[in-house]
């Protein structure tokens, strides 16, 4: 049947700027708009850990407003002491409706709500407060990825010889990139660590190379304090830690001392065991909740909120589908409130699923991950192949401004 009564069509609504637009263009007042355009979006969030007293009550305050709670079985049994898991489903509108009511419930359902109000509010937002190394960019900015290296897995050798990092790194920088990010030990799948003192023969030479005359902020990728401190105190301005911070016990003291921004990555084991066979559960539960945990170390440690960034680690102890899996979910990390960074350039899952061995060839796949993570909100985007994904990053843009961002 060809629908020809009425014309019916879903519209694609993603957020309340989209909502305005399909309204206005109907000829919806003012006063209505504003009524309805949080009634046209609609929100889903998973809780864990819940007292099943307070599941209860959170489902019955939700379908009081017209929404719904999924809850584990163990709410409907009353079993006191065990913890539930609820889906909260409903519209913009009535969260806003429910969560003042839950700052007066018992249960632990007043954290609960405030936790919910904030992940609400970062996973709409535009752009998240943070360091001044990302400032107003547009997002997603373009890192540009240089290994000087013998044996990274994408470009190992390319680099080694500092004239020729420091030519790339310049070329980057025409190119668009946002940020460099250098490297000078191998974390490929199954590769040795090497000492600090290779590292940093490797490293500070490129480093003092560009100079102060280089504008383009620069990353080091690194999990050793002592490297972090060098590269700093040689022109880096970020750091960009494999391990989380897990690592090297003093690490969190060197990026809290330099105030720089750092990059929490989720990795499983280390790089020589990662990809033996990696198992979870669910892999974007636990990404998530690593991140989270990670997030509230580092603020302990005396860093700064603004100054700390995420990346679900593509790669680093998954299989292909567990990073499909983070992938089709990137926006969901939005929900911490810090800027997310993607790297998932030239990686092995992309050349098993295209047929591709050679590194190299593996743009278009690349390509594909950066659109999607502008269509996700994701805010920096590690490349090695920079000038084709500022290309595919401007063009995603112009479809789903960051304001607009599509929400799959």
């Amino acid at each position: 049947m060809i629908p020809l009564a009425g014309l019916p069509q879903v519209v694609s609504i993603q957020d309340l700027s989209a909502a305005r637009e399909v309204m206005e263009g109907m000829a919806v007042s003012a006063p209505g708009v504003s009524i309805m355009e949080k009634k046209a979006l609609f929100r889903v969030v998973r809780l864990k850990g819940l007292d099943v007293r307070a599941a209860n009550i959170l489902k019955q305050e939700m379908l009081s407003r017209g929404g719904e709670v999924a809850i584990s079985r163990d709410v409907y049994e009353l079993r006191r002491g065990r913890e539930a898991e609820c889906l909260v489903m409903g519209t913009v509108s009535q969260f806003e409706r429910l969560l003042p009511k839950l700052k007066d419930q018992p249960f632990g359902l007043r954290p609960v709500g405030e936790a919910m109000a904030a992940a609400l509010t970062h996973y709409d937002q535009s752009q998240v407060v943070c360091h001044e190394c990302l400032g107003e960019s547009v997002r997603p900015v373009v890192m540009g990825v240089i290994n000087v290296t013998p044996d990274s897995f994408s470009d190992g050798g390319d680099y080694l010889e500092t004239d020729a990092a420091v030519k790339r790194a310049w070329e980057m920088a025409e190119e668009g990139a946002g940020i460099i990010d250098i490297g000078a030990e191998s974390t490929r799948p199954w590769s040795a660590a090497i000492d600090s003192d290779q590292e940093l023969a490797r490293l500070l030479p490129v480093l003092r190379n560009l100079g102060p005359d280089f504008s383009v902020p620069i990353s080091v990728d690194t999990s050793k304090a002592r490297v972090a401190a060098a590269a700093l105190e040689a022109g880096a301005g970020m750091v960009n830690d494999i391990t989380a911070m897990r690592g090297d016990p003093e690490m969190a003291a060197v990026v809290r001392d330099a105030g720089c921004p750092v990059i929490l990555v989720h990795m499983k084991e280390t790089p020589a065991t990662m990809q033996d066979e990696p198992v979870y559960e669910n892999v974007v539960e636990e990404v998530y909740e690593f991140l989270a945990e990670r997030l509230s170390w580092a603020v302990d440690q005396g860093i700064p909120e603004a100054n700390l960034m995420v990346d679900p680690g593509i790669g680093f102890g998954k299989t292909i589908e567990h990073n499909l899996q983070l992938l089709r979910q990137l926006r969901g990390l939005r929900c911490l409130g810090r800027p997310v960074v993607l790297g998932a350039s030239r990686k092995a899952f992309l050349g098993r699923l295209l047929g591709l061995a050679e590194p190299k060839k593996r743009v278009a796949g690349t390509l594909v991950t950066t659109v999607l993570a502008a269509m996700q909100a994701v805010d920096v985007v590690r490349v090695h192949d920079v000038k084709e994904n500022v290309q595919a990053a401007v063009l995603t843009r112009a479809l789903f401004p960051p304001e607009s961002t599509f929400n799959l």
